[in-house]
Parts: C-alpha cells; structure tokens; sequence
C-alpha cells in the first residue's frame, strides 16, 4: 500500500481549508485530510472498499481542491483593488439574485444524468463544509442524496441530509425549501430526527402551503416530542379548522376522527363531535 507523502498533504490540505473555512480551517483542513486518508486506508486493508459513490466524491474533492488552489492564485495575482464594503454588497446581490426555488432545484435535479448528478451533489457537500446554514446548498444535497442513495441500507445518509436541508431552510427563513425537502421525503416522515421546536415551525410552512395533513401530522409530531399530549390534540383541531375554513370538510372529518382514535379520553371530545356534525353535514351526510 502507497504511503502517503504528509509533507506535501498536509501543507496543501492546511491551504484549501483556509479557503473554505477561514483561519479555523488550517487546523481543521489537515485533520480532515488525515481521517479521510486513514479511512481509505483501512478500508483497502479490508478489502471491502467504499461505496463507488464515495470513491468519485473522494476523486472529485481532491480535483476541486486543486482547482481551488490554482483559482486562489490567480485571483492573488490579477485581481482588480475594490473596497471591501462594494464587494461584499456585489457578492450578497449576485447570491440573492441567483437563489432557485425549489421546484427549480427539484427539475434540476431531475435533469442531470448520472455523473453530473454525482458532481451536483459533491459541489452541494463543498458548499455545506463553507456554510453548513446555506439552506440552497442543503435541499440540493437533501434532494440529490435521495436519488443516489436510494437503497434501505443508506437510508440514515437520506435522512441526516433531509434532516439538515429541513433545519438549514427553516433558520434561513426559506420556509418553502422546508416544506418542499419534506413532502419529498413524506413515506420516511416517521424516522425523521427534529427537535420539536422544528417540527412546528416545519407545519407551519406547510399549513401556509395548503398541505393541510402533512401540517397536521409535523404540527401532532413536534407536541408529542415535547411530551405536552393537550398540545399535540390542540394542533389537530387547529388545522381541521383551519380544513374546514377552507371548504374541505373531508379533511377537517378526517382530522378530528384521527384525534378521538388516538385520544378516546380526550377533554376535546364533545367539541370534536360537535364539529364532526357540523362538517357531516356540509358533505350531506346524516
């Protein structure tokens, strides 16, 4: 097995983390250059060899890497003197400017062929290792991940990249991305890891967006995490209401027949029944 020359990796691994990460990154870039060298390592002494999607990420990092590098020198060398305030103003504009929607994303992603998906989601993972909170950057990965790595055994890799899109988007204030990155993964809702605080706010964009089961269900979700059964029973008769103000009373019955299946006992129970009349008989029923 080649060894690795750390004279060359680290100094170089010390650089490219100063480009993503700042000052931090000197320390940081040649520790993650150790771990992923190690890794590799280990596994090739096993014989079991990473997933071919890992090999390419590996390959397409290190190129990116060095094109980073060379970019870096090049803007050293030729750029043009501005001040600092008139750049970063010209950055933050072309970024507002050139953020997708997320059904832009989705079509996006849809559209690329297998390498250019594979690239996608390594320039995602770049993006994130710079800015874990780039909401844009997390639902594409979210997104992307979802496709390559579709089999059972990859679900925890689906999951932690829903999760993170989901939680990016909701403290970037881009409640849509939210919205959209879970009713892609809605079969998987249940194995989802949120703090109930997000679980709200993720049924609030949804309650905007009209998908009035799904906000019930994160709304339901968020109280029961947080152990406040009375909330969670609360949620479901707000958006059956919120069902009914919408003229969809199949929606608003379904919601209140869930809460008295779940809590028979519940100290909302002739409110609902009532309710449940008032909605039987806008759809003609006795």
């Amino acid at each position: 097995m080649d060894r690795p020359n750390w004279k060359i990796v680290l100094p170089v691994a010390a650089a490219v983390g100063f480009l993503i990460a700042g000052f931090w990154g000197l320390l940081l870039g040649p520790i993650a250059a150790a771990a992923i060298i190690s890794l590799r390592q280990k596994k090739r002494a096993d014989g079991n060899g990473a997933d071919d999607e890992d090999r390419r990420l590996a390959a397409y990092m290190a190129e990116a890497a060095k094109n980073e590098l060379a970019r870096a020198a090049k803007r050293e060398a030729g750029a043009v003197q501005v001040s600092a305030p008139a750049s970063a103003a010209g950055r933050s504009a072309a970024a507002t400017a050139s953020k997708p929607s997320f059904d832009e994303l989705k079509q996006r992603v849809e559209r690329a062929d297998g390498r250019e998906a594979f690239d996608a989601l390594a320039a995602a993972r770049l993006a994130l290792i710079e800015n874990s909170r780039d909401a844009h950057a997390a639902a594409e990965s979210a997104l992307l991940t979802k496709r390559l790595a579709s089999r059972r055994e990859q679900a925890d890799l689906r999951l932690r990249a829903a999760a993170h899109a989901i939680t990016a988007s909701l403290d970037s204030g881009v409640a849509p991305l939210a919205a959209g990155v879970f009713n892609e993964f809605v079969s998987e809702r249940t194995a989802l890891s949120l703090p109930p605080q997000k679980w709200e706010a993720l049924g609030r964009a949804l309650l905007a967006q009209g998908s009035l089961m799904e906000a019930a269900w994160t709304m339901h979700a968020g109280a029961l995490i947080a152990g406040d059964r009375a909330m969670a029973q609360k949620r479901l008769i707000e958006v059956a209401g919120r069902a009914s103000e919408s003229r969809q009373p199949a929606v608003a019955l379904r919601l209140y027949g869930t809460l008295l299946a779940k809590y028979p006992d519940s100290q909302f129970a002739d409110f609902v029944r009532a309710n449940m009349k008032l909605e039987q008989r806008k759809l003609g029923k006795s």
